[in-house]
């Protein structure tokens, strides 16, 4: 098959080194660029440059200085390839070495060429800034297949990428039994914190109606005594859940993150889910604390027992959003990996009725309602908060009145001591 070229380059022998280095950067960048040294084939010498000329898109005529003086020649090579372009009307784009200038009287036939778009003069080193600009003025484009460095380059990493993908494949099972055993692991210690929330709460009410209808001072205090030490059990279950909750921490290698996304599990809800579940003993130690704070203040008004109730709620409520989050993760994992979620899920008692298999929109759905009910709930604290602060902003109010009505009564008791003074001094007079 013979090989077509899209780019002529002719030259003078004493330009063979500049027009050798342009053949070069050129063929590195795609293109198919004729080269006489490098590129003729047995056969008539003058047919095949002649041929190629005619068939290529540009014509590149590197001018060492004085090399058109022997172009008056009819033999001359210079002139016949030169005269072969401009028949064919190729794109022809002198290229002037250092030293070269255009003779003022042109050789016949020659005349249009330093009317064509042509490349000054520059110094050896400034090579490849003349070959961009070369670039510029061509037709021809370079050809992809020629690209063998990059082509290369890009089949190496292909082929990296393919082997850890394979080898993250092939590891992928375990990794994702691990996360399926720790999202398990986590729900047990969701429901288990959601169970003394409850306890907490239903202790809580116990307490506070027993303590309002005891009259002794010594029950009173046996039955604060009870409920502290109830606090401080579940306080102690808390602390030892969250050991439980930290060692099931779902940490994996980064490799493994895209893995999970093309099984539809979202990296960012993988990496996350620790701080869900720990948020979740933050608003349990915030309860605790609420109860001992009330202890402490004898405080059981009807508001703060809503208070009370609406942070159980509150805990409820995210507690169960978190739990569809995690089945809809386990939803996408291997069914194989369930083994462990089947054998403790139906002792949640504390956590809805939900399973593994949903679509991902019911879960997102379910969560959303209970997130909703669960700012619903936090609207209710709020407003109770701002009536406690304006109740007990009426309160001061009226505490000063009355400070500042003794202040006069006071004032006023002075005044009469005085009177009464001076008359009974006077009376002994």
């Amino acid at each position: 098959m013979t090989l077509t070229y899209d780019i002529f380059i002719s030259y003078r022998r004493d330009a063979f080194e500049s027009a050798n280095l342009f053949a070069t950067r050129l063929k590195a960048l795609g293109y198919r660029v004729f080269f006489d040294v490098e590129s003729m084939n047995p056969g008539k010498f003058n047919e095949q440059l002649l041929d190629v000329i005619s068939k290529c898109k540009d014509f590149i005529l590197v001018l060492s200085p004085n090399a058109l003086d022997r172009c008056n020649d009819e033999g001359d090579w210079v002139l016949r390839e030169t005269m072969c372009a401009m028949k064919h009307k190729k794109n022809i784009i002198p290229i002037m070495l250092s030293g070269f200038v255009w003779p003022t009287e042109m050789p016949e036939g020659m005349e249009e060429l330093c009317n064509y778009q042509a490349l000054a003069p520059a110094p050896n080193t400034y090579y490849d800034l003349q070959v961009q600009r070369l670039r510029g003025y061509l037709k021809s484009k370079a050809h992809f297949q020629t690209r063998k460095r990059w082509l290369i380059g890009l089949s190496i990493t292909i082929g990296v990428l393919a082997v850890i993908m394979l080898i993250a494949q092939l590891t992928y099972m375990p990794v994702a039994q691990h996360v399926a055993d720790n999202l398990t692991m986590q729900t047990q210690c969701m429901n288990d914190l959601a169970c003394i929330s409850t306890t907490l709460q239903s202790e809580w009410g116990k307490y506070v109606d027993k303590y309002k209808i005891s009259k002794k001072s010594v029950e009173k205090l046996e039955l604060k005594s009870l409920m502290c030490k109830t606090i401080q059990i579940q306080e102690r279950q808390r602390d030892a859940l969250l050991k439980t909750l930290k060692a099931s921490s779902i940490s994996l290698n980064g490799i493994y993150l895209p893995l999970f996304w093309m099984h539809g599990i979202s990296p960012a809800d993988l990496l996350i889910c620790d701080t869900y579940a720990e948020s979740l003993f933050d608003e349990l130690q915030s309860q605790i604390d609420y109860y001992n704070g009330l202890l402490e203040s004898d405080e059981y008004t009807q508001l703060n027992m809503r208070m009370a109730k609406i942070n159980s709620n509150i805990i409820i409520a995210y507690t169960a959003t978190y739990y569809y989050g995690y089945l809809q993760m386990m939803t996408h994992l291997p069914k194989s990996t369930y083994k462990m979620f089947y054998e403790v899920s139906p002792d949640w008692h504390n956590l809805p009725k939900a399973g593994i298999g949903w679509a991902d929109e019911e879960y997102e759905r379910q969560q959303k309602i209970l997130a909703d009910e669960a700012e619903k709930e936090m609207a209710q604290l709020e407003m109770i908060l701002a009536y406690s602060e304006s109740e007990l902003a009426e309160q001061e109010e009226k505490l000063r009145q009355l400070e500042e009505m003794a202040d006069e009564v006071q004032k006023r008791i002075d005044t009469m001591g005085v009177i009464n003074a001076f008359i009974l001094q006077q009376m002994q007079h």
